[in-house]
């Protein structure tokens, strides 16, 4: 059966008669449409920052790396290839061209490199050791300036020589000079002879080649039992690489093919493809002889950014839900007010014979244009602003906004010229029905919020679009809310009681107008609930926020180790600068440290790859105790036993505890667990050990970092920083505004500062429409009672107790609602993703937490005040008559 025609002139003049109350429809409508379009693309573009920024900081960690086929050297005799650095380019555009296209997308051109392993100089005693090494990237060699000598050639002489040229870094650490002939062997034993041709500066030391072979620019230093090393790079260009492959086996040369991915380039939605190329290329690359292998971490780096994405998505979906369904019970209180204002027209006409459909078909008509003008004007606004807009969060608003209109006035329109049955059995009969439809609907909330709450303890918002558990929050306001309004009734029937039994009357007439209006009329129950989940939402968000905040301030703190740290290369003049840095003006207390990532400990019950932290554990104690750093009471133990090195172990296998050893250069050293140690950034697991006792077991350790406390601990250590090789000074207020400034938690904390003053003003608007929804049944009571002589500050009294007693009640119930929220909730939120902190920060509730209940409470008293002023317009001669 076809819907019957809307009648044109009815609707028209239903929007003109209330146009105010649907103008504030689409003004509700059109925020909610702009702020919930927003969030799509806004979240994208953090996305896309943050997978952006993961990518960088991952430095050579996030590379690609192809290993060409191996040279095949020829049985019958080698022989000098002039054509050598072209094969190189040929092998390396090979393997870029074989390159799937998801990856090569997100990948820079590349340094093509060929080295050797390790040679140790046998000219002047043990410890020195020189890697020759080829670099080709898409401009060819990377660019330098000879200080000394010249460039290598590619004649190999009476006996073959490698040509070489070397920084003057490399050449003062491994006391090279030019025109040096050098002999030195490989770990197997076999010799090769370096001539050095050359000392070259880099142009620009920032380029990528450098960064591949940073030995080259920068040698290291350390000891591996008693023998000190030190170890260098020396450059090998294309005219000199025919002679490193004559005189270098050919299984003793490496060929790589280095890619640095491009940050730009790597997208949010694309990088779960690039993630399955990289296992693809590595699960089926190497399967034959002389294929490229390929190899990388980025991955890795890929998962965990997609990681913190999800994180934020999920956090933001916590916000949202809490916000919409807010928003949604504001666009239903709309409709009831309307549906309430019409309801002489609409009985009128259901009277003159018109049917329900076509009263539902002209409604809709009417909702479904106020719906469509908001909804397009916050699109637009959005799609201005942002370029583009989600859909997906708007639809819940539409569908609100066009059926709750319809199905309340067509409801009103039924029940107006509804007759009660005349027999008394069939009258209990639907009470007791509507009891138990009561009943089943409030079991079911109390049932949805348990799920979801242990829905989301279970699985986190491990990802975006689990409404499941994301909407635990809102679920469990939304039953307190219940509980508040099965609870009112008691509390209001108690007070009843206890007020007729006194002389005043104000309390008495509180409690009667409580009685008959309070929670048994729909506006009421729908405003109590929108005051709930408004108050504990705009809580607990609050609480994301500080606790967000919180968890930042203690990640800064444990990645700088205290107020400034000085990062250097490794060194013996680190430690003296410590000791200044001690001494200086405003510093408190101030420790030296080696950090050595990716140091291998094995125990029987497994091995893992560790940070290593070497500290002198007096100092490195005294600047935990002089700051907010966690304490490490087991420190002292460090330099108390004899035997294996003392050590202090923080997460890892549980086996990394059974007699483990620690791995250094060419040291083993046993280790000895006296206990749990400090974390030191955000790095799993973290071995400490003391200098001392490290450099007793023959493995001296230079340090490389200075951690200082105090307000001069920056200016201490720039003052030092000039004089210890590479010192670069990292301070805690730039590394915290950085972490406040990244992508994904600024996000965070805009979408949950944004949604507390929403919610605010969403509260305060369901608040109003709640009070006017009952305006007219309050004018006639309080109208009976001024009539009756009622005093005008009684009357003040009565309205502002009848209106602020019910949203108070709600709000303080919302309010506790959101700070058990908060401690119950927030840590499967995995805001350890975001802050980047060593481990979970327990929540905080800020203080002014509590201002959308003062909001609220002073918004109703505000309203009664002004009903109050509406009220005594009305002259008393005509409530006389009346």
């Amino acid at each position: 059966m076809a819907l019957p025609r809307p009648h044109w002139p009815t609707v028209r003049g239903r929007l003109l008669a209330d146009r105010g109350l649907l103008l504030l429809v689409t003004t509700v409508v059109a925020l909610t449409v702009a702020l919930v379009g927003a969030v799509s693309p806004v979240t994208e573009r953090s996305a896309d920052r943050a997978m952006a920024a993961a990518v960088a900081d991952a430095g050579p960690r996030g590379t690609v790396v192809a290993t060409l086929p191996e040279w095949y050297d020829d049985p019958a005799g080698k022989v000098l290839d002039p054509s050598t650095a072209t094969q190189v380019r040929q092998d390396a555009d090979l393997a870029r061209s074989t390159m799937p296209r998801e990856l090569a997308a997100v990948l820079g051109p590349g340094v093509t490199t060929v080295t050797t392993p390790p040679l140790q100089l046998l000219d002047a005693g043990p410890g020195r050791y020189l890697r020759l090494a080829f670099l080709d990237t898409a401009h060819g060699g990377p660019a330098v300036t000879y200080t000394r000598g010249g460039p290598p050639s590619g004649a190999p002489g009476r006996r073959v020589a490698v040509e070489v040229a070397v920084s003057a870094a490399v050449a003062t650490t491994l006391d090279l000079e030019v025109d040096d002939r050098i002999p030195a062997r490989d770990e197997h034993g076999r010799s090769v002879e370096v001539a050095v041709s050359g000392v070259f500066a880099p142009e620009d030391p920032g380029e990528e080649a450098w960064q591949v072979e940073p030995q080259l620019l920068h040698p290291a230093s350390s000891t591996a039992g008693d023998e000190p090393r030190t170890a260098g790079a020396a450059l090998v260009t294309a005219e000199s690489l025919p002679v490193l492959r004559l005189a270098v086996p050919g299984d003793a040369l490496s060929r790589r093919l280095v890619l640095a991915p491009v940050p730009e380039a790597v997208r949010w939605r694309h990088a779960a493809g690039v993630e399955q190329t990289i296992a693809a290329l590595q699960s089926r690359a190497g399967t034959g002889f002389g294929e490229t292998t390929w190899d990388s971490l980025l991955a890795t780096v890929l998962r965990d950014g997609r990681a913190r994405v999800a994180a934020a998505r999920g956090q933001a979906e916590v916000v949202l839900v809490g916000l919409l369904a807010v928003v949604l019970l504001v666009l239903v209180l709309a409709a009831q007010l309307l549906a309430q204002r019409r309801a002489a027209t609409l009985t009128g006409a259901r009277e003159r014979g018109a049917g329900l459909s076509g009263i539902g078909v002209e409604l809709g008509v009417e909702s479904l244009l106020v719906a469509l003008v908001g909804a397009a004007a916050g699109l637009a606004a959005v799609r201005l602003a942002a370029g583009s807009v989600g859909w997906a969060w708007s639809a819940p608003v539409l569908v609100v906004a066009v059926l709750a209109p319809v199905a309340l006035g067509v409801a009103t329109a039924r029940g107006r010229v509804a007759r009660a049955p005349a027999n008394r059995s069939t009258r209990r009969a639907r009470v007791r029905a509507a009891q138990l439809q009561r009943v089943v609907l409030e079991l079911a909330v109390l049932v949805a919020a348990v799920l979801s709450l242990v829905a989301l303890r279970q699985r986190g918002v491990a990802d975006g679009g689990d409404l499941t558990g994301t909407s635990a929050v809102t679920w469990i306001a939304v039953s307190a809310a219940v509980l508040l309004v099965r609870l009112v009734p008691v509390a209001v029937q108690a007070a009843l009681r206890r007020t007729g039994q006194t002389t005043s009357g104000v309390p008495l007439f509180v409690a009667a107008r409580l009685a008959r209006s309070g929670p048994s009329a729909l506006p009421q129950v729908v405003a109590t609930v929108v005051v709930v989940v408004a108050v504990s939402a705009a809580t607990f968000g609050a609480a994301l926020a500080a606790t967000l905040r919180d968890g930042q301030a203690a990640g800064a703190l444990s990645v700088v180790g205290g107020d400034a740290r000085l990062d250097a290369r490794p060194d013996p003049t680190v430690a003296e600068a410590a000791s200044e840095v001690a001494r200086a003006a405003g510093v408190r207390a101030a420790a030296a440290a080696r950090v050595e990532d990716g140091v291998r400990v094995s125990a029987r019950g497994g091995s893992a790859f560790v940070r290593l932290v070497v500290v002198d554990a007096p100092a490195y104690e005294q600047v935990l105790a002089a700051s907010d750093l966690p304490d490490a009471p087991r420190l002292a133990r460090l330099r108390s036993a004899d035997g294996p090195v003392p050590a202090l172990v923080l997460g890892g296998p549980e086996g990394l505890r059974d007699d483990p050893s620690l791995r250094w250069q060419d040291a083993r050293v046993p280790l000895q667990v006296v206990g749990a140690a400090p974390a030191v950034g955000a790095a799993d697991p973290v071995v400490v050990v003391d200098v001392e006792a490290l450099t007793a077991a023959g493995a001296s350790v230079p340090p490389d970092s200075v951690w200082a406390v105090g307000p001069g601990a920056a200016a201490a250590l720039h003052a030092v920083g000039e004089a210890v090789p590479g010192g670069a000074v990292v301070t805690y207020a730039d590394e915290l505004a950085q972490r406040r400034g990244a992508a994904l938690p600024s996000a965070v904390l805009a979408l949950a500062w944004v949604s507390c003053v929403l919610l605010a003003v969403a509260g305060l608007l369901g608040v109003a429409l709640a009070v006017a929804a009952d305006a007219p049944g309050r004018a006639t009571a309080l109208g009976r009672l001024r009539a009756l002589g009622t005093s005008d500050r009684d009357l003040r009294l009565t309205l502002l107790g009848e209106l602020a007693t019910p949203v108070l009640a709600s709000a303080v119930v919302g309010l506790a609602v959101g700070v058990g929220c908060a401690h119950a909730a927030l840590g499967s939120l995995s805001l350890q993703r975001l802050t980047l902190a060593p481990g979970a920060t327990d929540p905080v509730v800020p203080w002014w937490a509590v201002l959308p209940v003062v909001v609220l409470v002073g918004g109703a008293a505000a309203l009664a005040l002004l009903e109050w002023r509406r009220l005594r317009r009305t002259p008393l001669s005509q409530l006389l008559r009346s």
